[in-house]
């Protein structure tokens, strides 16, 4: 740790007293089933804390090679769930699963403006929330994204406010920061029920629990009904059928490991319009919620 780290490290607002302070607080009480992404977690203070309170699923992401290192060492000593990527902010979304609350605290001001716009543009379709935490930068420059609250406002305008928050008085702070916390839902994402979906139909029921069961596929009632739909009805070759369900239990076992990294698409009548077998996944786990986007 440098000087400033080791003062910091005794202030109200660092580690776990920014979490309480600027994160928290956007946060719901049953969070059983929700994904939580913090983009740029150094070594991982932040999914400690959302493991602690219930997130199903928590991952981090950071560029720093040395903190990710510590981090999942830490995690390791501590059996911990939550996974942390070495990769760099503006290139990671695509690989991350959709979430219920992506958290940049102190780091989107590290974005250039262009890149930020277009994190912006696909972070709606990847978070139901983003929690942004922010400082007064004393030089700001144009050619990146504004740190200021207003400046933040005026990025996630598509957005609704979810939440603001203030840090309290800095009076005997020992390193006084003024920060700011502020969460936006997506226009475009929601949490629903599975119950509520139409999955069109129910061939692949339990297909799922056979496989964690350790049954081979070919012993699944879900093979035993589509193998001959696919090759005696539509004239599939073996090989074609293999490789067709191979692949399945490709996205299942991926799944199973990463979560989901694009909403299940639904329609207004709430009919599965892609994502039919994700949700079947969801449902065989156990699970009564799913993220969903509807067109």
């Amino acid at each position: 740790m440098n000087e400033r780290a080791k003062t910091e490290a005794n202030s109200e607002f660092w580690n776990e007293g920014k979490f309480n302070n600027f994160v928290k607080p956007f946060l719901p009480e049953d969070c059983s089933e929700m994904v939580f992404v913090d983009v740029g977690c150094n070594k991982g203070v932040f999914l400690k804390e959302a493991e602690d309170m219930g997130f199903n699923r928590v991952v981090g992401v950071d560029s720093n090679k040395l903190a990710v290192e510590r981090g999942r060492s830490w995690a390791e000593q501590h059996a911990r769930k939550y996974k942390i990527y070495l990769k760099e902010m503006e290139d990671v979304l695509s690989d991350l699963p959709v979430a219920d609350y992506t958290v940049l605290a102190n780091t989107h001001y590290y974005f250039t403006i262009n890149d930020w716009l277009d994190y912006i543009d696909r972070l709606q379709y990847k978070t139901r929330h983003v929690i942004i935490i922010t400082a007064q930068k004393r030089k700001p420059n144009k050619c990146w994204a504004r740190a200021d609250v207003e400046g933040i406002r005026e990025y996630f305008k598509d957005w609704e406010e979810a939440g603001y928050t203030e840090g309290p008085s800095l009076e005997g702070d020992p390193h006084p920061r003024k920060l700011w916390g502020l969460c936006f839902k997506s226009p475009h994402l929601d949490r629903m029920s599975i119950a509520s979906l139409d999955l069109g139909n129910h061939v692949q029921e339990a297909f799922y629990k056979d496989l964690d069961a350790g049954k081979d596929y070919k012993d699944t009632r879900y093979y035993k009904i589509i193998h001959p739909y696919r090759v005696r009805d539509h004239g599939w070759s073996e090989e074609r059928f293999n490789i067709w369900i191979e692949g399945r239990i490709k996205v299942y076992k991926d799944v199973k490991e990463n979560g989901i990294t694009k909403p299940i698409i639904i329609d207004k009548e709430n009919n599965i319009l892609d994502g039919n077998h994700k949700t079947g996944m969801y449902l065989d786990w156990g699970y009564k919620t799913i993220l969903v986007r509807r067109i």
